[in-house]
């Protein structure tokens, strides 16, 4: 089995230079043209507010502060109301994220607008770089992951994706250093974005980690006692009900842009074409064969804390219908804990091969959307059990004879 290091990405190697210098390159180029349609009052060209879906927190908390909190759980008047702070018309947006994100939006609210999505990007950032750290990563590999497609692209869009990525990373490296407490409230902070936690628990429960488990469930029950105490059980009411009712018809009926962000089996049957039903059924069958993969991947006693990030990241992303490119900022961290050994990555015994899909795989959050824009392709899920495959593969060699 690999032994966990990631000797020739180091900053001296060949491996390290190319990737930082073929990542400033592209994503250089995606912030110059991104910036250079910015116009007055902080709009881009497609006529969004810069930071884009950070409105959504910073305009909750406004909401929260003036009484209005229903509003969140009501997609019409949440968008006439957001037309009406901006004075000017905008595309409609959606509140998705359970009450405990109340004091988050609150806190960013009592802030001018650019003010707090300048602080909220940078401690994003600084959260996925001490998770990344923290599991391994060196010091000069920091650089490349803040310039990779998926921080970018989160960074462009105001979304969370460094934030879910760094509690992830610290969750899972807390829980091999047996900090019980810590790795529990990672998975408990994480509820914020519940579905990126679909395997955890399992997880947790199969690796015996009781502890983590009890830790868990004692920091999610404060954090919802205190959103009980601030803001009553209607919130909660509305967001089990309502909150998840319109996020089913956001991933089952909404069109256009949208679809192209997303690495998901079932929305990759929908850019081909296929009916609700039947990219369900696709999405089914790729997740029966990543159960299968996870199953017969399963890390085990002697599996090192880069397996098990592997084997959460890349069975997360393969099992979920819903998810964008931004939530794979752990999938770039991943990358670099391979990045000297991408053989045990891919099904190849090929160094020039496994070196070329590893580049594939750092860039894929760009090269989706262009397959997605230019052919309605979205070839995410084959890398993704691509690589999950060759963790098997890797694991059988290691196997004695």
């Amino acid at each position: 089995m690999s032994s966990g290091n990631v000797s020739s990405g180091h900053p001296r190697s060949l491996a390290y230079f190319a990737t930082l210098l073929l990542t400033l390159v592209a994503t250089g180029a995606l912030y110059l043209l991104y910036l250079s349609g910015l116009q007055a009052g902080g709009f881009d060209a497609a006529g969004l507010l810069l930071g884009r879906d950070f409105l959504n927190l910073h305009f909750a908390g406004t909401l929260l502060g003036q009484g209005e909190m229903t509003t969140l759980f009501d997609q019409q008047a949440y968008a006439e109301a957001m037309r009406a702070h901006l004075g000017r018309d905008y595309t409609i947006h959606n509140w998705s994220y359970p009450p405990h994100m109340f004091p988050v939006a609150q806190l960013a609210a009592s802030l001018p607008y650019f003010v707090a999505l300048g602080l909220w990007t940078l401690l994003g950032v600084a959260l996925t770089c001490v998770g990344a750290r923290l599991a391994g990563v060196p010091l000069a590999w920091l650089l490349p992951i803040v310039l990779s497609p998926a921080v970018t692209v989160n960074l462009l869009a105001g979304q969370n994706g460094t934030y879910t990525a760094g509690l992830l990373l610290l969750a899972l490296t807390l829980a091999e250093r047996r900090r019980w407490l810590g790795a529990g409230l990672c998975w408990a902070l994480l509820t914020v974005k519940p579905h990126l936690g679909l395997l955890a628990l399992p997880m947790v429960l199969l690796r015996r980690q009781w502890r983590i488990v009890a830790a868990g469930a004692v920091c999610l029950s404060v954090i919802v006692a205190l959103t009980l105490a601030l803001y009553g059980a209607e919130p909660w009411r509305l967001f089990l009900t309502e909150t998840t009712a319109q996020q089913r018809v956001v991933v089952e009926e909404w069109r256009g842009l949208l679809l192209k962000l997303m690495p998901t089996a079932f929305i990759a049957g929908r850019l081909a074409g296929l009916e609700t039903g039947a990219a369900y059924l696709l999405h089914g069958g790729v997740a029966m064969l990543t159960l299968l993969l996870l199953w017969r991947s399963w890390p085990g006693q002697g599996g090192t804390l880069r397996d098990w990030i592997t084997w959460f990241s890349l069975g997360t992303f393969l099992l979920l219908p819903y998810s964008f490119y931004y939530d794979l900022v752990i999938v770039q961290v991943m990358l670099v804990l391979w990045v000297g050994d991408p053989k045990g990555l891919f099904p190849t015994r090929s160094e020039a091969v496994a070196q070329i899909a590893w580049y594939v795989a750092w860039f894929l959050p760009y090269l989706c959307y262009l397959a997605a824009f230019a052919w309605n392709l979205q070839p995410a899920p084959v890398l993704l059990l691509l690589m999950l495959f060759g963790r098997l593969m890797d694991q059988r060699r290691a196997e004695p004879a």
